[in-house]
C-alpha cells in the first residue's frame, strides 16, 4: 500500500493532533445505555424490594440506579463516554431538596415536632425523579433502541398481569409471590374478600395506576403503527382486564382522561380520518372487555357502580369530609414551608392527595419546584408534539417510535398530574421508579423532534 498511497505533511500534522484530542465512543455509550434502561425497568416491574432491616425496605430499581451510576462514573474516568449534561431537573431538585431542609428545621424548632432519623431520607428522595429522568434522558437511545424498548416492555408488563390473573385465580404460585410483594396485611384482606388483585405493586390502586401508563402507550402504538398492531392491541386488552381486576375507580378515570388525550391528537394529526376509525374500532374492543370481565367479578362490579354518582363514593367523601379537611387544617397552620415530613407526626395519617401531601409537609416554597419536576419535561413534551407536523416526510417515516415517544409522554405526564390530586406519584416508591424513566425517555426524544425541526426551519431559511 505504500507504494500508491503517501501521506503528506499536512495529514500527518493532523493525524499527530488527532491522537492528542480525547474521544468517546458514542456507539458504546448507547449500547451501555440501551442495556441500562432495559434493565432497570425489568427491575422497577418485576423485582421485588429487598429487606434491608427488620423495618426497612429498599427499592430493587435504586440500587440498579446506584450500580448505574458507578459503572458510569467508571466509564468516565476510563474516556470511554462523555460527562452527562446538566438539565433544568438538577436545578428544580435543588431547589426542591433545599426547601426540604427549611421545613424540617422550622417543623422541629420552631412548631416543636420531632425530628427522626426517618425524616432525613426525603432529602435525597426529593433527587430520585431528576436521577432516573436524566438516566434516560441523557442515554439518547437511537431509533432502534427506542422500538426495541417498546417490544421489550411488553415482557415485563406480561408477567405483572400473569401474576395478577394467578392471584385472582388463587393459584399456588400466587401464594409464594405474595410473601415478596404484599405491601400489607390490608391489601392481603382486599385480595382475599373482593379478589382485588396488586401483583408486584403491592397495592391494587398503584397496580391500576401502571396499567394505566400501559393501556395508553400500547394504545398509541397501535394506531400510529409502532410494532405488530396485533400484539400492541392484546397487551393493550390484557392490561385493561388486569385493571378491572383491581377495582381501582381512580384508574380507570385516568385511563378515559388518556384515551380523550389521545383521540384530540389524533384530531390534531395530518390524515386523521384512518387512526380515529381505528381508535372508535379499539374503544369498543375496550368496552365489550371491560362490560364482559366486570360483569363477572361481582365486587368489582358494584365498585364501579358507584361512579354513577360520583359525589356519593365512599372514598370520595372519606376525603371530602375527613381526610382533606384535616390537611386543610395543617396547610393553613404553616402555609410557607409546612410542617416539614414530621414522620412522627404523620406516620399512618393517609390524605389521599399528594398536592395536599407536599403543601402540608413543604408548604407552598416546596410545593412549586416539586411542580416544576413535571412541567418542565411537560413543556418539551408539548412542544415536540406540537412541532410534528412541521417535521419532514423523511424523519417521520424513519423515526416512528421518537415521534410515538412524544405523543405518549405528552399524554402521560398530564395522567400523572391527575392522578396526584387523589394519588400519588413522586411520593409513591412502587410508580415512581417506571414513571420518572419514562418520562426522561420520552422528553429526550421531544427533543430531537425540536432539533429536526430547527435544522429543517434554518435550513429552508438559508435556501434562498
Amino acid at each position: 500500500m505504500g507504494r500508491w498511497f503517501r501521506p503528506t505533511e499536512a495529514m500527518a500534522s493532523s493525524s499527530l493532533c488527532l491522537d492528542n484530542v480525547p474521544t468517546t465512543r458514542p456507539d458504546l455509550r448507547a449500547r451501555l445505555g440501551s442495556v441500562a434502561v432495559l434493565l432497570i425497568f425489568l427491575v422497577a416491574l418485576n423485582v421485588p424490594p429487598i429487606q434491608a432491616t427488620s423495618d426497612l425496605y429498599v427499592r430493587s430499581e435504586l440500587i440498579v440506579l446506584v450500580l448505574c451510576i458507578v459503572g458510569y462514573a467508571w466509564l468516565l474516568l476510563a474516556g470511554l463516554v462523555r460527562p452527562i449534561r446538566v438539565n433544568a431537573m438538577f436545578a428544580a431538585a435543588l431547589v426542591f431538596s433545599i426547601c426540604v431542609v427549611m421545613s424540617m428545621i422550622y417543623g422541629t424548632d420552631v412548631l416543636h415536632h420531632e425530628l427522626l432519623y426517618r425524616d432525613y431520607f426525603e432529602i435525597p428522595k426529593a433527587w430520585l425523579p431528576a436521577l432516573f429522568f436524566t438516566m434516560t434522558f441523557e442515554s439518547q437511545l437511537p431509533e432502534k433502541a427506542v422500538q426495541r424498548f417498546w417490544r421489550f416492555l411488553i415482557i415485563p408488563t406480561s408477567l405483572v398481569c400473569l401474576y395478577a390473573w394467578a392471584q385472582y385465580f388463587n393459584l399456588g404460585i400466587s401464594y409464594f409471590l405474595n410473601n415478596y410483594f404484599s405491601g400489607g396485611e390490608h391489601v392481603d384482606l382486599a385480595l382475599r374478600r373482593y379478589s382485588r388483585v396488586y401483583s408486584t405493586f403491592g397495592n391494587p390502586n398503584v397496580l391500576g395506576q401502571f396499567l394505566s401508563f400501559a393501556i395508553i402507550s400500547y394504545t398509541a402504538a397501535f394506531l400510529f403503527e409502532v410494532g405488530s398492531r396485533a400484539r400492541n392491541v392484546a397487551i393493550a386488552i390484557a392490561c385493561l382486564i388486569t385493571m378491572v381486576l383491581t377495582g381501582s375507580r381512580y384508574a380507570l378515570l385516568a385511563t378515559g382522561l388518556g384515551l380523550i388525550l389521545l383521540m384530540l391528537i389524533v384530531v390534531s394529526e395530518r390524515r386523521p380520518g384512518a387512526k380515529m376509525l381505528g381508535l372508535f374500532l379499539l374503544l369498543a374492543v375496550f368496552s365489550y372487555t371491560f362490560m364482559t370481565v366486570q360483569r363477572n367479578t361481582v365486587h368489582q362490579q358494584k365498585r364501579f357502580q358507584e361512579l354513577r354518582h360520583p359525589a356519593d363514593v365512599s372514598s370520595v367523601r372519606q376525603r371530602l369530609d375527613g381526610l382533606w379537611r384535616e390537611a386543610g387544617d395543617y396547610i393553613t397552620s404553616s402555609p410557607f414551608v409546612g410542617h416539614g415530613p414530621a414522620k412522627q407526626l404523620f406516620t399512618g395519617v393517609f390524605t389521599d392527595s399528594e398536592y395536599l401531601d407536599i403543601l402540608k409537609q413543604f408548604g407552598f416554597v416546596g410545593f412549586i419546584p416539586y411542580l416544576c419536576l413535571y412541567l418542565w419535561p411537560l413543556y418539551y413534551l408539548w412542544k415536540g408534539r406540537k412541532t410534528l407536523r412541521y417535521v419532514s416526510e423523511r424523519f417521520r417515516t424513519e423515526n416512528p417510535a421518537t415521534l410515538l415517544n412524544a405523543r405518549i409522554g405528552f399524554v402521560v405526564v398530564i395522567m400523572a398530574l391527575f392522578m396526584n390530586i387523589g394519588m400519588f406519584t413522586y411520593l409513591n416508591w412502587e410508580v415512581l421508579g417506571f414513571l420518572w424513566l419514562l418520562m426522561g425517555l420520552c422528553t429526550r426524544s421531544a427533543m430531537n423532534i425540536l432539533s429536526e425541526y430547527e435544522g429543517t426551519f434554518f435550513s429552508q431559511v438559508a435556501a434562498p
